[in-house]
């Protein structure tokens, strides 16, 4: 596809989290590369005679593992295939099913990408009753998601703001339809790590706010005070139940938060101290009621406008039919929400946009279900050759024991997006490029890679996952997978590594055309 490589050529003129066995998350919000930025490397010269170089190609690529003895016991596969030609030019261990960690994502963008269409977006709608002379809405007030996983404070003011501008002033309930998907708002697998209470764990509905997450922010004083808000803030729904923090001149930072849902409320407990020459601090932790929470914050922000709603108790229930829509938003499109998702290796917003497509695809009435989202994901993989029964992708995201996929599988799917014009430029858009942004802005730093790769990256306590595209020009790009599991405490750098040097070998073959 020639914009599609054309991109991928622009890039050389400038120059998260699963595995086989259940393992402990890192927020994917925490650069993959920050652990062990890569230092300069001599530039590879390969074979001008195209036999001899392919041979060396796989030499290279054979090297570049052996030289990380720690790996020893590791299973890791590689793919790379011309994507010009369609010719395999290295395959090792490349059929064995693998944790693709946060790689996943790949799957869940082409998918939604090709089903959907990178213009698709997401729409947020109140409804009610037209005001009478005095401002008053005879009933109700809803407020209607459709899973919108970019929607936050901002947008439910402007809601509010057109809400006021009808001439509402009064309305009986505000009452929350998140119907559009079901009420298991646990992705697949996020079961697996119960105690995990951090942002990039959020739970998932068919209304949320802010990424279904609340941010602590702790603000020190030198007079030993200290100052506490929540952003966004739901009004009275959080209620801080214990504050017991100090700010020091002397020592280290430590607080802890615990949230706790209870019937009507959320109860927030916050301890320690923090060093007051540190300024401030925060924590984002996810919210387990995600529609109630981003109905108390729409509810916030229509008193902000002067719209009294009479109950104070906020109501879970369905628009009824043919009820008038007194103010809607839309969402920014796919394609940038794909491109939020995978520079930044965003859980949230994967896991959105995977049950979304089961909302959209999906031929029974009734909410969305997960079942829903997986079958949506599949039903296009196995367009592209890929039986559902040949792998396993539960969940979105990629995050916990989601995955077994094989490295020449996730290339299977690269060259189809590739080569597809409605998908390719927008997933290779997305991708965060070796050197300068997202999840690899520190990778590679004067390496021959550096700026010539867009890849996803994926990692869990005992996986690195890489796969992507790599190119010098338009006339061959490659797409590739890098994929190691079961990496032993304190191997991490050498897996990063053994990608590295894989990456320049693939530089320097097709430099040598």
């Amino acid at each position: 596809m020639v914009l599609a490589g054309l991109v991928l050529s622009s890039i050389s003129v400038r120059g998260a989290y699963a595995q086989a066995a259940p393992a402990q998350a890192r927020d994917p919000h925490d650069r993959e590369d920050d652990e062990a930025a890569t230092g300069a490397a001599k530039p590879l010269v390969a074979p001008a005679e195209p036999a001899a170089r392919l041979a060396w190609l796989r030499d290279r690529v054979t090297q570049a593992i052996a030289a990380q003895p720690v790996l020893g016991k590791s299973p890791i596969a590689v793919s790379a295939i011309d994507l010009a030609t369609g010719a395999e030019l290295v395959a090792r261990d490349a059929d064995r099913a693998m944790s693709l960690a946060s790689t996943a994502k790949l799957l869940t963008s082409t998918a939604a990408l090709a089903l959907l269409g990178p213009g698709f977006r997401w729409r947020t709608t109140v409804y009610g009753a037209e005001p009478d002379a005095k401002g008053v809405v005879a009933g109700d007030l809803y407020l209607k998601g459709r899973g919108d996983p970019t929607l936050g404070v901002a947008e439910l003011r402007e809601l509010a703001a057109e809400v006021a501008a009808r001439g509402v002033r009064t309305a009986d309930h505000l009452v929350i339809d998140a119907s559009y998907f079901d009420e298991v708002v646990e992705p697949p697998h996020f079961e697996d790590q119960k105690t995990e209470t951090a942002g990039f764990r959020a739970p998932v509905a068919g209304l949320g706010v802010a990424r279904s997450s609340a941010t602590i922010v702790v603000v020190a004083d030198p007079g030993g005070a200290s100052t506490l808000r929540i952003d966004p803030d739901p009004g009275d729904y959080f209620k801080v139940v214990h504050k017991a923090i100090t700010s020091v001149t002397h020592g280290r930072t430590r607080l802890t938060v615990n949230m706790k849902l209870e019937v009507d409320h959320v109860e927030i407990d916050v301890a320690g101290q923090i060093r007051w020459a540190e300024g401030s601090w925060e924590i984002r932790k996810r919210v387990d009621d995600p529609a109630r929470f981003a109905g108390e914050v729409f509810r916030r922000a229509l008193t902000e406008r002067g719209v009294r709603i009479k109950e104070r108790t906020t109501v879970i229930g369905v628009v009824p039919p043919l009820t008038k829509a007194l103010a809607a938003h839309e969402s920014v499109p796919l394609s940038e929400v794909v491109r939020q998702m995978n520079k930044l290796s965003d859980n949230y917003l994967a896991e959105s946009v995977m049950k979304t497509l089961g909302a959209q695809t999906k031929t029974r009435p009734g909410p969305a279900t997960w079942d829903d989202g997986r079958a949506a994901v599949h039903g296009y993989l196995a367009t592209l050759g890929l039986p559902e029964a040949g792998y396993r992708a539960d969940n979105g995201s990629g995050l916990f024991d989601a995955t077994a996929v094989s490295a020449r599988q996730v290339t299977t799917v690269l060259r189809a997006a590739h080569r597809d014009y409605r998908i390719g430029p927008d997933l290779i858009a997305s991708l965060p490029v070796g050197g300068v942004d997202g999840t690899l802005a520190k990778r590679w730093h004067g390496r021959p890679a550096a700026g010539r790769v867009r890849a996803k990256t994926g990692t869990l306590d005992k996986v690195t996952a890489l796969a992507g595209y790599v190119a010098i020009d338009s006339q061959h790009p490659v797409g590739f997978a890098i994929l190691v599991n079961d990496i032993p405490p304190g191997g991490r750098a050498s897996a990063r590594s053994a990608a590295d040097e894989i990456l320049d070998a693939l530089v320097a073959y097709l430099g040598a055309r």
